[in-house]
């Protein structure tokens, strides 16, 4: 006979009645009313009468069915446990995949990296061996590394035609004649078109007019980091770097550098440095990206313990670094100290003069000459021009082309429009501002359009209309809500508090007053004056 827990006393209540029938639709009705609603099956064993058609009174069928109930919920309980169980040894194993994924990685890159720290390292010994030495010790590094003969020696020859010619560049014999800067900036665009197929003419632009800021680098207080980029391989990235270190002083193109190594190597050389590949290495080497970040304002130094004594190294020169997609993997700090290019890929009906001729060019040494001696000539001037600004350059991004226009001015001709054209639309495409900002002027936006009071569920609704980065806030598949609009504005000093709107009742959200300090200083503007707008329906016209 079946039988159930008395909650009250802890003793077995058995099922009355005379026959087993009797005792299965007595648990049949008890499992029954257990699963309806508390309030309903309270009704039902209040009856007395509905308790003795199943032979009990209605405290023993009110205590049939709190046990059950009891029983059920046990078991929920205990199935749920078991569930948490299964999800947290999931969940284990799925942290415990992934760590061994990351490691995994992280060794594939440091033997990766290992690699080509030796390579670079057996390359510059070798370069300086006699040349008859070369082959034998190439088949003898390929196959300590592993790496394919044929394919190192290409890699062999590159490095040696690249150290050849950018070599020369560290000691230059000035132009005997005065040079104009024009001539000189068509020609150093001319030559960069000779190698470079530069779909974009602002990029081609600001490429030239980096050539004469490199030589006129000493006189800088803040080096913009030039960011040549591309969305894929195959877009002649690292050929643009090696084509423009032909042409700049003390030029060096290096690959995977560390943090240490690359602010006791800019401290001793003052190079003009090209970092090859940045994209994965800075994503990867924070102290190096800080670095990076930091050498932009000049008398910002590196304090380190040697041999007992604290030496600061000074990590400010000229720095043009290419990647792919590389400005996603920059700070937002570091973004604004950024002149942003792109690279396409060479269409098949393109043709440019192939890289490997450059170490035999003339023109490259012809136009170093040239710019050592404009230089040498102009370095005064440039330090003491006062160029004007675009609309809207302030404070960092005029610092970062300050001394391009101030160039370009004393070029003269079309070479002045042509720098600010090309800043303005490259400031444009990559100079973005952040989130926090663009939520601000749609803040601006919705209290000009609504009034001076907001609620919070309100800008939730109407935000994802602005975008698809509300409405898919962060490829999480859905819009941002009103506590990541808060967290956004948190930084303004601003967040949501109770408002008494007219026409609603009192809720959280925001008032125009709050943000005024935001709106001035972030956004350069100012709300008008006035009471809150309550736009009330119109009312319906009553039928004669």
């Amino acid at each position: 006979m079946s039988a159930s827990d008395n909650p009250e006393t802890g003793r077995v209540v058995s099922f009355p009645g005379g026959t087993e029938e009797h005792a299965r639709r007595l648990r049949a009705e008890v499992d029954r009313l257990a699963q309806l609603p508390t309030v309903e099956w309270m009704l039902y064993t209040a009856d007395e009468n509905y308790a003795a058609k199943y032979g009990v009174d209605k405290a023993t069928l009110k205590r049939m069915v709190e046990a059950v109930i009891k029983e059920a919920e046990k078991k929920k309980r205990t199935e749920l446990t078991e569930q948490r169980r299964i999800e947290d040894r999931t969940e284990k194993k799925q942290a415990a995949d992934e760590k061994r994924r990351i490691a995994d990685k992280q060794r594939a890159d440091k033997q990766a990296d290992k690699r080509a720290r030796e390579r670079a390292k057996e390359f510059t010994a070798l370069f300086k061996l006699p040349k008859a030495e070369h082959p034998a010790r190439l088949a003898a590094l390929a196959k300590r590394l592993d790496e394919d003969p044929d394919a190192l020696r290409d890699a062999f020859a590159e490095f040696t035609a690249v150290e050849e010619t950018i070599g020369e560049s560290c000691a230059v014999d000035a132009w005997p004649d005065p040079v104009k800067a024009k001539a000189l900036l068509d020609d150093v665009l001319a030559q960069l078109r000779r190698y470079l197929v530069i779909h974009d003419d602002d990029a081609a632009v600001i490429y030239a007019l980096a050539v004469l800021f490199a030589w006129c680098h000493d006189i800088a207080t803040h080096s913009p980091l030039l960011v040549v980029q591309g969305a894929d391989t195959e877009t002649a990235k690292s050929t643009t770097c090696q084509v423009h270190a032909l042409l700049t002083p003390r030029s060096r193109m290096i690959v995977k550098p560390t943090g240490p190594a690359l602010f006791r190597f800019v401290d001793h050389e003052h190079p003009t440095l090209y970092i090859d590949n940045a994209d994965k290495l800075l994503a990867r080497d924070r102290d190096l990206a800080d670095i990076v970040n930091s050498s932009w304002t000049r008398g910002v130094y590196i304090p380190r313990v040697v041999k007992g004594q604290v030496v600061e190294f000074d990590p400010f020169c000229f720095k043009v670094i290419n990647g792919i997609d590389l400005l996603p993997h920059l700070d937002p700090a570091t973004r604004t100290r950024c002149i942003v290019t792109e690279m396409l890929p060479k269409l098949p009906g393109e043709r440019v003069v192939d890289f490997k001729h450059a170490a035999s060019d003339e023109r490259f040494v012809t136009l170093r000459r040239q710019a050592a001696r404009w230089s040498g000539d102009n370095m005064t001037a440039v330090k003491d021009a006062t160029p004007a600004m675009p609309e809207g350059f302030n404070n960092r991004l005029a610092m970062n082309y300050v001394l391009f226009f101030a160039i370009a001015d004393l070029a003269g001709g079309d070479w002045p429009k042509k720098a600010r054209a090309a800043a303005v639309k490259l400031s444009r495409e990559h100079d973005a501002p952040s989130m926090g900002r663009r939520l601000l002027a749609i803040f601006y936006e919705l209290f000009v359009r609504h009034g001076r009071l907001l609620l919070s569920e309100q800008v939730e609704k109407v935000l994802p209309a602005f975008g698809d980065e509300w409405a898919n806030y962060k490829d999480k598949g859905r819009p941002i809500n009103k506590w990541e609009v808060a967290v956004l504005l948190r930084p303004f000093k601003i967040k949501p508090d109770v408002i008494h709107p007219r026409g609603h009742p009192a809720d959280r959200g925001y008032d125009a007053a709050w943000f005024a300090i935001a709106f001035k200083f972030y956004l350069g503007k100012f709300l008008p004056g006035g009471r809150t707008v309550v736009r009330k329906r119109p009312r319906k016209k009553s039928r004669s």
